[in-house]
């Protein structure tokens, strides 16, 4: 959590509070949404093929396709939230969404002894889909106690310096009154220190959707290689409430600030793989991801209510719609393969992807972004994926069943972020036809504090609320595959 804390000290100067550790992590990450057959097998598809989602692990996986096809993946994601710190119990929210995994077309030809494979289609490489709720009695101080350390950290006096540095949060608390510069420099609040109840609302969705134009060669049924250059675009919607209330018997005091956050951009990258067929009882698969380069754009707003009956505020304040252009270059990946083939009757695979948070980076025309790229690279570190799968036929019926775990950015040994997620699945071939389907269930697990989107300066007020959020995400996934001839 110390590392975060130097990240915030920051970001928080900078004021573009919309972006922040977890968006630049959840930018950089990559949780395979693909076809229900790759899903089902845990996404340990690198050394397997002939799927059209293996092209987003190894585009080597395309030559292994022998006719032209179409594929195309809807999925159905709900999911559950807890969230509590050691005071004041849990609270709970859901969510449920339709989604397109992928959706994509292959290829076949022959050039002399060499069968080429080409593809176009889309990826669905992350889901930002969440609603979180977060209820909390706070003892011992507000946020507003924490924007108070902030404001005279940074020697600030009067409101026009606060709205010089902070125009979307803090200087929106001094025009609803709810904080005032007083004659003698000192600063005062009617919100109280403590003693009142902290809510917050956190509802996103969007996701990331890789767009790729892919190539494949099938050398003597022994070596497949493959390369794509991809397009993933991101997109990601917030909507965060955050409430403090210290109603009475007699009075309805209450203050609220609504955020509106989105960050959307194209980025590019290309990958290279390969697999090898040594023997029919294995295949061996080797892929490299080169660093996405993103141009994103970050939009923000927020709306402030104050509602104080004790002192008869009654004020709204809506802060001026901000933007922010800049460049992100996301981690490289490596991948390495093995899959155990039985006959005609299954096969089991496993993968391992190596990922180095700790070369993420970001840049920007006018702003200076070293020091935070610097802290960067030693907050985050390389980590693991590790996914595992199977697959049992029987006449025109595949049974399959899978396991993947997903590294914390803050190292192997971490476990903020980190993500398991079990599944199983079975589909079943008619002709041309193939129909997939796949259930999976994903726990995620982070820890945060309840003021670190806001500010990097509840460490001098005293205890503050702790966060534990576990996430369960349970996903249906259907895909149609049509062989064209």
């Amino acid at each position: 959590m110390k590392k975060i804390f130097l990240i915030l000290s920051v970001i928080v100067p900078f004021c573009i509070n919309a972006q922040n550790i977890n968006d630049v992590y959840n930018i950089s990450a990559t949780y395979y949404q693909g076809t229900a057959k790759s899903m089902a097998m845990g996404n340990a598809m690198g050394a397997v093929g002939q799927d059209f989602s293996s092209i987003s692990i190894n585009p080597a996986g395309l030559a292994l396709f022998r006719k032209p096809s179409l594929v195309f993946t809807p999925a159905l994601n709900m999911i559950h939230t807890r969230s509590s710190d050691l005071n004041s119990g849990s609270a709970y929210d859901f969510k449920t969404n339709l989604s397109i995994n992928n959706i994509g077309i292959v290829g076949v030809s022959k050039i002399e002894d060499v069968m080429v494979t080409w593809g176009i289609g889309m990826n669905r490489t992350n889901i930002f889909n969440n609603s979180v709720y977060v209820d909390v009695f706070n003892e011992s101080n507000s946020l507003i106690d924490a924007y108070f350390a902030e404001i005279i950290a940074n020697d600030i006096y009067n409101a026009d310096q606060l709205y010089n540095y902070s125009p979307s949060y803090i200087y929106p608390i001094w025009e609803t009154y709810l904080m005032d510069f007083n004659s003698d420099g000192s600063l005062s609040s009617p919100v109280p220190m403590g003693g009142l109840t902290q809510r917050k609302g956190v509802n996103s969705w969007g996701g990331t959707n890789e767009y790729t134009l892919s190539l494949g060669a099938n050398i003597s049924d022994k070596l497949y290689l493959g390369f794509s250059a991809n397009l993933p675009y991101v997109n990601n919607r917030k909507v965060i409430d955050y409430e403090e209330d210290f109603s009475t018997s007699n009075y309805n005091n209450y203050w609220i600030q609504e955020e509106a956050v989105s960050t959307s951009g194209w980025g590019i990258n290309g990958k290279l793989g390969l697999i090898v067929y040594p023997a029919r009882w294995i295949r061996i698969g080797a892929s490299f991801h080169t660093p996405t380069l993103f141009s994103l754009t970050d939009m923000w707003r927020t709306e402030t209510y104050a509602h104080i009956d004790e002192y008869r505020i009654y004020r709204t304040f809506e802060s001026p719609t901000s933007y922010f252009n800049y460049s992100m270059i996301t981690p490289w990946k490596a991948n390495g393969s093995l899959a155990f083939i039985f006959g005609n009757y299954g096969m089991i695979t496993a993968d391992y992807e190596y990922v180095d948070f700790s070369s993420v980076r970001l840049s920007a025309n006018g702003y200076d972004y070293r020091p935070y790229n610097d802290i960067l690279k030693t907050t985050f570190a390389p980590t693991m994926n590790i996914r595992l799968g199977t697959e049992w036929r029987h006449q025109n019926y595949c049974f399959r069943g899978g396991y993947a775990f997903y590294g914390s950015p803050y190292g192997i040994n971490a476990t903020d972020y980190r993500r398991n997620a079990l599944s199983c699945g079975f589909g079943y071939t008619k002709h041309a036809v193939t129909i997939d389907f796949a259930y999976v269930y994903t726990l995620q697990t982070h820890d945060y504090n309840l003021y670190s989107q806001y500010t990097n300066y509840y460490n001098e007020i005293g205890p503050t609320p702790e966060i534990s959020e576990i996430t369960r995400l349970h996903s249906l996934v259907v895909s149609f595959k049509f062989r064209m001839y």
